[in-house]
């Protein structure tokens, strides 16, 4: 005797319902994205104060650092170039944090199980993780950019090339710190990270001073480092001048981003060091 479709008890199967998953689960992805940008917002002091106060004192220790030549040409030139170096490190820096540690948090919490059971796959899931990367990089810099307007204003010489190439900079550091949740099992693994391969190489990427000042051999071993092409790009963005061809940085940035874009998705869709 069938049973009317208006009282089918709970758990019966619905016939009605469209189970196929669709190629891009579009609900999925929303979803993912809607929980990461609220663990975003409650942590908004970590993302978004306290780098505007860390390069407010970066950038106080080199004025006085200065010293006799602080006011002068040469100072304000060391002073200008400086600024777009302390924001991108900040995009950059902050959107490998969001992805590596929201990643790591949700395997160490367990949550991460709940994505590997739902019908969703990699094609979702790393896309998510680097949109809340990359928004907490954007809205990092945007703070310290704001910031920096107040103790050393400077025009934006090609504002939709800082844009552009400040976005690529943080998805390429949201991929990395995402490859590094993946690798990390326990916080000490991620924090290594930070400590011994990302500021490093944040630091000697033309952050303080032009690369071409380092001794030959050291520049070269420099300019094979994605972040000095972003670093570089988004100088030329802000100031109008850098020197590094942005043509030569934008294809070299956008083929760190599909390498390791391609190693994510790779990684994730094996479940390489999600189960343990």
């Amino acid at each position: 005797m069938s049973m009317d479709q208006g009282h089918r008890p709970a758990g019966a199967f619905n016939a009605g319902i469209d189970r196929r998953v669709p190629p891009f689960h579009w609900v999925a992805f929303a979803t993912l994205c809607q929980r990461e940008l609220r663990r975003m917002v409650k942590m908004a002091a970590a993302f978004l104060i306290a780098p505007a106060l860390m390069a407010m004192i970066y950038f106080v220790c080199f004025l006085f650092g200065l010293g006799p030549q602080r006011g002068t040409p040469h100072g304000d030139a060391v002073l200008t170039y400086l600024v777009p170096g302390l924001i991108m490190l900040s995009i950059l820096l902050r959107a490998a944090e969001n992805g590596g540690f929201m990643l790591l948090y949700s395997k160490i919490e367990g949550h991460i199980i709940d994505e590997l059971m739902a019908p969703i796959g990699a094609r979702e899931t790393v896309p998510a993780y680097l949109l809340a990367g990359v928004v907490a990089g954007m809205g990092s810099g945007l703070v310290v950019w704001l910031a920096s307007l107040l103790f050393w204003p400077l025009p934006v010489e090609h504002p939709l090339m800082a844009l552009g190439f400040a976005l690529a900079g943080a998805l390429f550091m949201a991929l990395c710190g995402l490859l590094c949740g993946l690798a990390s099992t326990k916080w000490d693994h991620i924090s290594a990270y930070f400590t011994f391969l990302f500021t490093p190489l944040s630091f000697l990427s033309g952050l303080f001073a032009p690369v071409d000042a380092m001794p030959p051999l050291l520049a070269t071993i420099v300019k094979l480092n994605p972040i000095y092409h972003a670093m570089e790009g988004f100088r030329h963005g802000m100031l109008g001048a850098a020197s590094q061809s942005p043509a030569l940085s934008a294809l070299f940035l956008l083929a760190s981003i599909v390498l390791l874009y391609a190693l994510a998705t790779r990684l994730y869709a094996s479940g390489w060091r999600m189960k343990s």
